[in-house]
């Protein structure tokens, strides 16, 4: 081999070395490359786990509380400062704490949208207040005793319906407009007396009311004209205290507080599927349908528990214990938005105070509660970005040890 084939196999030979070191290179920042994906994707969850986590543990709700002392203020269930501000508002009770039974009622689909909160307070009388500022607007008078009164809002939100006990008042309301669109008076043609209407619910289409008569011991279905469609008869003194029907339309509970016990019937035949005898003494005031129709959460109004109710075989199969607390008995159940909660409060007093506790619907347990130092009276449940602007623009920060 001659010199200039000498030089020609040494060059060969050098380029070949610099190629397979780039290639060994290569390799080498590829692999790393690859671990390091797979260290990342191992620490980091999915966004479907991700949702899923946040949507199980953290609710994006909070509750805008009107308490009994008058006091509107934000809780945030999920924090661990829930108490995030207050203002005073309006006095949700003139007679505290003789008469502590208020609700208002929104689609569950969806947290609170309206152009206004209408806010019922125990004399008769309902509050339209600006959703924005928290001001009174507009001030509605259906009666003058202190008794049951509640409002339940349109699948639509875009109407109201009232029931005022002790009047013996329903009436439908505009949101928009503020409007009084009728109002009925159901009393006794013989004595005057009110078929005293403790509660009123919407079908889930919207399409008419479903209205318990406590002292009429019957349960109308009357249309969005107020003409009565369909009345259920109970026993005498049975006495038909509220009222809830499931998401499908096609099954209401009633509480019977005469003879302690849940009825279940049919949408809209009003046909007799199940009645449950409530057990140890316990009264029935409120429950809910879980959103797929399977379990119905009965609130009693003297214990600090919830019974799971099977509808399909009208059995209690689970009890939920609630904290302890001095003042026994739920004042309201409702659904959260969405549907993955539902949440209870006990009223309690003004001296002892409350609690506000949600249950988490996967694995009917409590998730989480909030004591409250006086007695809540209407709870809003309200979108996260909603309550911070009111925190940032409405109310004032929170204060140790006032939350009234």
């Amino acid at each position: 081999m001659n010199k200039k084939q000498l030089i020609k196999a040494l060059s060969s030979y050098q380029l070949w070395l610099i190629v397979g070191l780039i290639v060994i290179i290569l390799i080498g920042v590829g692999a790393a490359y690859i671990m390091l994906k797979q260290s990342q994707s191992s620490s980091i969850p999915s966004s479907t786990q991700t949702t899923s986590s946040s949507v199980t543990a953290t609710p994006q709700y909070s509750f805008l509380v009107f308490t009994q002392k008058g006091i509107a203020e934000i809780i945030n269930p999920s924090s661990t400062t829930p108490f995030q501000g207050y203002t005073h508002s309006i006095n949700i009770s003139t007679n505290v704490p003789q008469q502590v039974y208020w609700w208002v009622e929104y689609p569950f689909e969806s947290a609170a949208q309206s152009r206004y909160y209408l806010i019922p307070v125990n004399n008769g009388t309902v509050y339209a207040i600006d959703p924005n500022s928290l001001k009174i607007v507009k001030e509605f008078n259906f009666g003058n005793s202190i008794g049951f009164i509640g409002v339940a809002y349109s699948p639509s939100q875009q109407l109201v319906a009232v029931a005022d006990g002790p009047s013996g008042i329903l009436a439908l309301i505009n949101v928009s407009s503020l409007n009084v669109l009728w109002e009925q008076h159901f009393v006794s043609p013989v004595n005057g007396r009110t078929y005293y209407p403790c509660d009123v619910r919407w079908s889930p289409d919207g399409s008419y009311l479903i209205v318990p008569m406590r002292f009429n011991n019957s349960v109308d279905l009357i249309a969005l004209n107020s003409s009565v469609i369909k009345v259920l008869p109970a026993a005498a003194g049975s006495q038909p205290y509220m009222v809830s029907p499931n998401m499908q339309g096609t099954m209401v509970a009633v509480e019977y507080v005469g003879n302690n016990s849940v009825g279940f019937y049919s949408l809209p035949s009003l046909k007799l599927l199940g009645i449950l005898q409530m057990p140890n003494g316990t009264i029935p005031q409120r429950g809910v349908f879980t959103p797929n129709g399977e379990y119905y959460l009965e609130a009693p109004s003297n214990a600090n528990q919830v019974f799971v109710i099977s509808t399909s075989t009208f059995q209690i199969v689970k009890t939920i214990d609630l904290p302890t607390f001095s003042v026994k008995g739920l004042a309201d159940i409702e659904l959260m938005p969405g549907g993955q909660y539902a949440y209870v409060v006990i009223h309690g007093n003004v001296q002892s105070g409350g609690i506000i506790a949600l249950i988490s619907l996967s694995s009917l347990t409590v998730s989480s509660y909030v004591p409250l130092s006086t007695a809540p009276a209407v709870i809003i449940p309200v979108q996260n970005q909603v309550a911070t602007y009111l925190v940032d623009n409405v109310l004032l920060p929170p204060v140790s040890g006032l939350h009234c």
